[in-house]
């Protein structure tokens, strides 16, 4: 169970639960999203409600997070990073929607992919044609989940 191996409690997991199935995220009975409000939330709520304004203009180390785990064809994007200590990437340092967000990326590839491209969406590094490229590959990937696996 993902919940436990970042370490949330049963608790946690059922009460982040109960708050998606009350924001209609999840269906009620079910762990099943409703991928199109999942969609409108990562690409038009995140970015006001959880931006990722830069974190300085040094580089740090940390774990690879935007265009460097998710690649839109003709971006130049600036690399960003989550700050980690145990991270082999450097880069801009932008903080996760999360802190359990790094974990779970190291668990999960197709979620960690999912998660650089949020940021993408959610960081103010990102130029307008990266941002819309993001939410268009976002949108892709959960409304048609088999072309992620």
């Amino acid at each position: 169970m993902l919940g436990r191996s970042i370490g949330l409690s049963h608790t946690q997991v059922h009460q982040a639960h109960e708050r998606l199935v009350a924001s209609r995220l999840l269906r009620a009975g079910s762990s099943s999203p409703i991928r199109s409000s999942l969609v409108s939330v990562l690409t038009k709520g995140v970015p006001y409600f959880l931006p990722a304004p830069p974190q300085g203009d040094a580089l740090v180390r940390g774990v690879a997070t935007g265009c460097c785990v998710a690649p839109l064809p003709g971006s130049d994007a600036q690399r960003l990073v989550w700050p980690d200590e145990e991270g082999q990437a450097e880069g801009y340092a932008v903080q996760p929607l999360c802190t359990e967000a790094v974990q779970a990326a190291r668990l999960d590839p197709q979620l960690h992919q999912l998660l650089a491209l949020t940021d993408l969406v959610r960081s103010h590094r990102s130029s307008l044609r990266e941002r819309s490229l993001a939410a268009q590959r976002l949108e892709h990937l959960i409304l048609e989940p088999v072309a992620m696996y």
